[in-house]
Formats: C-alpha cells, sequence, structure tokens
C-alpha cells in the first residue's frame, strides 16, 4: 500500500497551521489542494507549507468548486501520481489526526474497502447540524436500498483509489457539499465495501464555516432527488444484491 493525505482548503490557513504539524508527524506523503482561496490567504498558506512540510505537493484551483471538487483532484492527482489510497482530512481541524493510524492499520487489513470515520461528537456541535445529518444518512439509506452507511457526512475517510476514481469519473458527483454523502451512496452502488471507524470530531473555538444554509441545502437537496431517480434505475440490481447480502450474513 501507498498511502497519501489529502487535504482540501479554502481560506483556512489558521486552523489548517494548527493541525499541520501532527500531519508531517505522520510520515505520509501530504496533498493540499486549495480551493481558489484568497491570494493573500494562498500566499500564506504557501508559507506555512515551504516552513514547516516542504515535500507537500499544492495544488490550486483557479476558479472555486466547493469541497468536493478539491477532494475529487486530490484523489485523482493521488491516483495518478501511483498511491494506492487516499487519506481525506479537512482543513478546518475538526478531525483528530491521531486517527490516522487507525485508518492505515484498517486499511492494511481490508485493502479493496472505504474506510470511513463514524463521528463522535462533544458539546461543540449545534443541535440544528447534529440532527440534519440523520435526516442525510436516512435519505441515502433509501438511496443505497441498505443500511450499511453508518456516517454520510463525515469527511475523514480513506479511499482505495483504483475502486473510487472511476466512480466519480465516469458520474456527476456533486463538487460541493453534497459530495461526502452522495460518493458514498454511489460507492454502495458499485459494490465497494465500507467500513467504519469510531472518531473524534469537534468544532473548534472560532473556526470558520463555509457552510452556506440556503445554497448548499438546496444543492443537497437535488443531490438526494438525483440520487432516488438512479436507484430507481438501478432497482432491480440493487434489490438482487440486497436479498444475497442477506443470504450470506445469514450462512455466516
Amino acid at each position: 500500500m501507498r498511502v497519501c493525505v489529502i487535504v482540501p482548503h479554502f481560506d483556512h490557513v489558521e486552523q489548517f497551521t494548527s493541525m499541520l504539524d501532527n500531519l508531517v508527524c505522520g510520515h505520509l506523503p501530504i496533498i493540499v489542494v486549495d480551493d481558489a482561496s484568497p491570494e493573500n490567504a494562498f500566499r500564506q498558506l504557501e508559507g506555512v507549507l515551504d516552513l514547516a512540510a516542504p515535500g507537500a505537493l499544492l495544488l490550486r484551483h483557479t476558479e472555486n468548486q466547493g469541497k468536493g471538487g478539491a477532494v475529487m483532484t486530490g484523489l485523482k492527482a493521488a491516483y495518478d501520481a501511483g498511491y494506492s489510497h487516499a487519506l481525506q482530512v479537512d482543513a478546518d481541524g475538526q478531525h483528530n489526526t491521531a486517527d490516522i493510524p487507525r485508518f492505515v492499520s484498517l486499511a492494511t487489513k481490508y485493502p479493496e474497502a472505504l474506510i470511513c470515520g463514524k463521528a463522535v461528537f462533544d458539546a461543540s456541535v449545534s443541535r440544528l447540524r447534529y440532527y440534519a445529518r440523520y435526516i442525510t444518512l436516512f435519505l441515502s439509506w433509501l438511496e443505497s436500498l441498505d443500511t450499511v452507511i453508518e456516517d454520510a457526512m463525515c469527511g475523514f475517510r480513506l479511499y482505495p483509489l483504483s475502486r473510487v476514481v472511476p466512480v466519480f469519473e465516469r458520474s456527476r458527483t456533486g463538487k460541493r457539499m453534497a459530495f461526502d454523502p452522495e460518493i458514498l451512496v454511489r460507492c454502495v452502488w458499485e459494490g465497494i465495501e465500507l467500513r467504519y471507524l469510531p472518531v473524534e470530531v469537534k468544532y473548534p473555538e472560532g473556526g470558520k464555516s463555509h457552510f452556506h444554509y440556503i445554497g448548499d441545502n438546496l444543492e443537497i437537496s437535488w443531490m438526494h432527488t438525483r440520487l432516488i431517480f438512479g436507484m430507481l434505475i438501478r432497482l432491480p440490481r440493487l434489490l438482487t444484491r440486497s436479498a444475497d447480502d442477506r443470504r450470506r450474513r445469514t450462512i455466516e
């Protein structure tokens, strides 16, 4: 296995700087994809990387594509560079980088699986954000005709690149905040195994959020609409697979 870390970044220099030392200590190659941050923020990011992680690869979008677009750019770059797996870590400091070895260890046992973080929140999470996640989770179950998705929103994941890159390359996977749940549903459709790790997720005090409640919720709603229609098109195959899975679990 050749594993690297991918960090989608948009104007999160302060939060990213606070976690960078821990990322470097993980001794994994780092790919940072800047999603057209303001020029001053991008220059600061360059300086931070030159100082603390001179071996990191920094890519930059000339136009903002959203978090999903940055993740897909990073996954494709990692795949083209010959990495077998890429671990997505958000730049806003929500994820505990001490969990990275746990992801790599589980991927060693299940190299074909997508290793997903299952968020364990502290008191910093808002009630609105917490309960909205369950709406998305329920819709993901409906769209995949399975309950194998345990957390549709946590972006702390280790992707098997040869399995996942073709999934988003041949589909119109959303490039913004809808990416995290959509790619899981599409991976379930393709028969990619999901494995989960409980991970601590916290919202840093004074942290900056780029979630736009109107625009991003409209995009997420449209994503669910597309996936429901996609599920209906795939209904016979998904029902057959679901029945086969139930029989296999019964035998086991």
